[in-house]
């Protein structure tokens, strides 16, 4: 009678190896939710308890993934591989008359170039009463303390955008022999702090630059991952709640 054997942890490693990409033959970037990094504001859906988007354990400040939940304090912040940059012009309804994503706008249209800020509010209104919401969207690889790196994207809007010219700045003063280095090829670490003006308070991102990759597989995986997003080969949906995050000012 033969044997059954238990196959060891090795052989199923090889195993799952040879079988990469199964089961996902038909599945594009259209089928994936990127998750989008975010601070917990004072009015953000994560420390409502009735709220489906709410989060045990979460504070004011803290950092979050917008898919799994997972959420690290503003302390702590997160270590991250910047990919690839953009900046959005997002039209959404305004939060009077209820909210809501429209759609994305070109900076050559004769919406955006009819744009006039409110006075009042600040916002940048539409010629249809809705509001533009200038984005900037960073595409990176969250660094987990295992080692693995997940796609994310970070946006900022608003009083963040200086936020991200800055890190912008950062990023290209990194170079070697006078040459400009990819932005793929630095660790920055992003932590949250206490920021306001006279209109209110909130938490803004604060961003430091952490130190150059020392893995070629991380680079390497990090530059496959900019080629993708280059050439349209990954894209990204905004989720329903695109606006649901947004400092007041």
């Amino acid at each position: 009678m033969a044997e059954n054997k238990t196959p060891s942890s090795t052989d199923l490693i090889k195993a799952f190896e040879a079988d990469s990409g199964s089961g996902f033959e038909e599945m594009s970037s259209a089928d994936i939710q990127i998750p989008f990094i975010r601070i917990i504001q004072a009015l953000s859906p994560q420390l409502k308890k009735t709220d489906p988007g709410f989060i045990q354990g979460a504070s004011q400040g803290d950092i979050f993934n917008t898919v799994t939940k997972k959420f690290w304090s503003a302390e702590e912040g997160i270590e991250v591989i910047p990919i690839y940059y953009q900046l959005k012009l997002l039209e959404f309804v305004p939060r009077t008359q209820g909210g809501g994503f429209v759609g994305e706008l070109n900076a050559a249209s004769p919406e955006v170039q009819k744009v006039v800020r409110d006075k009042d509010t600040g916002l940048e209104l539409l010629d249809n009463g809705n509001e533009l919401v200038r984005t900037a969207q960073h595409y990176v690889k969250v660094i987990h303390k295992d080692g693995t790196l997940e796609n994310a994207i970070v946006d900022m809007k608003k009083t963040q955008l200086k936020k991200s010219r800055g890190w912008n700045s950062i990023m290209m003063m990194q170079k070697s022999n006078g040459v400009t280095l990819p932005s793929f090829s630095n660790i920055y670490k992003l932590t949250s702090s206490e920021d306001g003006n006279d209109k209110g308070s909130w938490h803004s991102w604060s961003i430091s630059h952490a130190r150059q990759i020392d893995s070629m597989e991380a680079y390497n995986d990090a530059k496959g991952t900019h080629t993708s997003i280059k050439s349209g080969e990954m894209r990204v949906a905004l989720p329903a709640d695109a606006n649901s995050d947004e400092v007041p000012f």
